[in-house]
């Protein structure tokens, strides 16, 4: 803090609160207990708050903005590099916004409970073209997938699978059999599963990934008394969209015939569950409502034998850190009016 235009420093220890709530600053020991220490922290006006559970203000439809802000602030390896990062200012400007943004969430001495994420939104408004904006509301999967490959070439990342924080918290590895639908085996009737044909070609190739896509079962259209729930929406459980990926269970893709086998998971895993149907004339969303634990999902069935057996930990479980659920209708394409 400066005096001008007499241009001299003020070294004062009452202004010490002020410099912390513009630029917190972390140690790593303090960084290596926020999960295991959760305290309560208050803000100028006495409201009890928690580090880390703040809300980010709403600026005008960059509600889908926030919730991905909040998702990736609660991965471990995501946040303690926003708050340990070095040398801030020689960062490129989406890092800095977004570990300014992060360091403020965590901070456990804020003036305000609540924060105002302009300064990344901004720059993710300008960084992708417009393409993200503030005045109409955006996918949050599509931020999502924008934002982390964004970061990882930011943080000088390259085709390696360890070469950035992004990569080594979110990259697993899987592999792609495909066949031309014509060769594949007919069905009798146009609900049979599609199956491979082994005497065709069948191409296979080993993908790296960082979001694993879930496709819902179609809406019924007449109700199901024993596979509806209280209110009369279909349910389904999150272990069985999994299935997708056990190397046996063969999708539809594009006029392609296609089984997908996992072989590496990565420490965190992204699960995107496609809800959406747009059309040029319509929009439409899959209520349907997936059913998780919350603590050890099982993952290792979905592993062949030799990639189960180089787990450290046995079979691989998985518990929830963040959730990004959609309220409201699904937006209409351009043109079409409610």
């Amino acid at each position: 803090i400066y005096v001008l235009p007499d241009n001299y420093e003020v070294d004062d220890k009452s202004l010490n609160d002020i410099k912390a709530a513009v630029r917190p600053a972390y140690s790593a020991e303090r960084v290596a207990q926020l999960d295991s220490i959760c305290e309560d922290a208050y803000d100028l006006s006495g409201k009890r708050y928690i580090p880390g559970l703040v809300g980010l203000n709403r600026i005008k439809c960059n509600d889908y903005m926030n919730a991905v802000v909040q998702a990736l602030a609660h991965v471990p390896p995501i946040r303690d590099a926003m708050l340990l990062l070095s040398d801030l200012e020689c960062k490129p400007p989406l890092v800095q916004r977004l570990a300014s943004l992060v360091r403020k969430m965590w901070h456990p001495k804020l003036f305000k409970s609540h924060i105002s994420p302009h300064e990344l939104h901004q720059e993710i408004v300008n960084r992708s073209k417009r393409y993200f904006k503030l005045d109409s509301s955006g996918d949050a999967f599509e931020l999502l997938t924008w934002l982390l490959n964004t970061l990882h070439m930011d943080f000088g990342g390259s085709r390696k699978s360890n070469s950035s924080v992004v990569y080594k918290a979110f990259r697993g590895e899987l592999s792609v059999s495909t066949q031309q639908l014509q060769d594949a085996r007919g069905r009798a009737r146009e609900d049979d599963p599609i199956e491979m044909d082994p005497a065709k070609p069948i191409v296979r190739s080993k993908l790296p990934f960082l979001t694993l896509s879930l496709d819902l079962p179609p809406k019924p259209l007449f109700a199901d008394d024993e596979d509806k729930g209280e209110v009369g929406i279909p349910q389904v459980a999150l272990v069985s969209l999994l299935q997708r990926y056990n190397g046996s269970t063969v999708v539809e893709w594009q006029g392609q015939a296609k089984q997908y086998q996992l072989l590496k998971l990565p420490q965190f895993v992204i699960c995107h569950i496609k809800r959406f149907t747009k059309t040029e004339l319509s929009a439409e969303k899959n209520p349907t409502v997936v059913n998780y634990a919350i603590h050890n999902v099982p993952f290792g069935n979905l592993l062949p034998k030799d990639a189960l057996a180089d787990c450290p930990h046995g079979n691989p479980t998985y518990n929830l850190i963040a959730n990004i659920c959609h309220d409201g209708q699904p937006a209409l394409p351009a043109g079409n009016k409610a």
